[in-house]
C-alpha cells in the first residue's frame, strides 16, 4: 500500500491486524490498541466538507467508500486518509484514480483468472480477501482454496476473518503468504482482540518460499501526516511503511 514517511521503530512485521469499524464511530475505535490500521465503513461524510475527527490523526486509517469524485478524493487526502476501498464495482471508477492514496480491492475465492490478470494492471495495491465459511480450524481443502486465489495475484492479501485463530495457522495462511488480518471491531471482544494481536505478534519470521523469492513484509501506506515516527517512501509502490503495533 502507500504513505507518508514515518522512521522505524522496531523490526517490521510480518503479518499486520487491520479493523473495520463505521465511520460514525470512529472516535471510539480510533483508540483501540493493538490494530495497526482502521478502514473506517459508511464514509461519505468523511469526503465532503468539515473537519476530520481529531482521533484519526494519530493513526493509520482508510475508508470503505460508494459514490465519490476527485473533489471528495482530494478531502480525503487532505484529511489524512491512507487508503482507498470501493464499497462495489458498482461505483464510479474515479474511486482508483492515481494518487497517493493506497488502493485496496475486495475479491473473494471465485475470482477468475481474466479479473485477475485485470488487477496487475489497474493500480490496485492490496487485495481484501473472504475466505470460505468456518476458516478455523484450517482444513487442508480450505488451505487450497487459499492459495489457489492468492496465486492468481501478486498483490498483498488482506484476509477477513471472524475469530482468533491457533498460532499454527496463522502461520500456515500467513505463509501462502497473507499479509494482513481484517476483523470487525464492532463484534470483537477486547480477550478476543489480544488473542489476534498476541498471535501475531508471536509468529516466526517468514521463511523464503520455494522457487520464489522473499516476500515483502507487511507494512502499511500511509499519505497523511507524520504520526507515531513512521514513513513512507512515495518512490516505491509495492512498498508497506510497517507500523509497530501499539504495546
Amino acid at each position: 500500500m502507500g504513505f507518508a514517511p514515518r522512521t522505524r521503530v522496531k523490526p517490521a512485521a510480518t503479518m499486520l491486524l487491520l479493523g473495520s469499524a463505521p465511520a460514525s464511530h470512529a472516535d471510539k475505535y480510533a483508540d483501540w490498541r493493538g490494530v495497526d490500521a482502521l478502514m473506517l465503513t459508511g464514509a461519505e461524510k468523511l469526503a465532503t466538507k468539515g473537519s476530520p475527527s481529531k482521533a484519526l490523526a494519530e493513526v493509520i486509517w482508510g475508508v470503505s467508500i460508494g459514490d465519490i469524485d476527485f473533489e471528495g478524493l482530494d478531502r480525503l487526502k487532505e484529511k489524512g486518509c491512507d487508503f482507498v476501498v470501493p464499497a462495489s464495482d458498482d461505483h464510479p471508477a474515479t474511486v482508483l484514480r492515481d494518487d497517493d492514496m493506497g488502493r485496496g480491492y475486495e475479491v473473494d475465492t471465485m475470482l477468475s483468472e481474466s479479473v485477475a490478470r485485470a488487477l496487475e494492471f489497474l493500480p490496485v495495491d492490496f487485495l481484501f480477501l473472504t475466505p470460505p465459511k468456518n476458516l478455523w480450524p484450517l482444513k487442508l481443502s480450505s488451505l487450497i482454496t487459499l492459495e489457489s486465489t492468492i496465486g492468481l495475484v501478486g498483490s498483498h492479501f488482506v484476509l477477513r476473518v471472524e475469530k482468533p485463530p491457533s498460532s499454527g495457522d496463522l502461520e500456515m495462511v500467513r505463509n501462502l503468504p497473507v499479509d494482513a488480518l481484517l476483523i470487525d471491531l464492532t463484534s470483537t471482544s477486547e480477550s478476543d482482540l489480544k488473542k489476534y494481536r498476541d498471535c501475531i505478534d508471536g509468529l516466526p519470521p517468514r521463511k523464503p518460499r520455494a522457487g520464489g523469492g522473499d516476500h515483502p513484509d507487511a507494512t502499511m501506506p500511509q499519505t497523511g501526516a507524520p504520526t507515531g515516527g513512521h514513513q513512507h517512501d512515495h518512490d516505491d509502490d509495492d512498498d508497506w511503511d510497517d507500523r509497530a503495533p501499539s504495546p
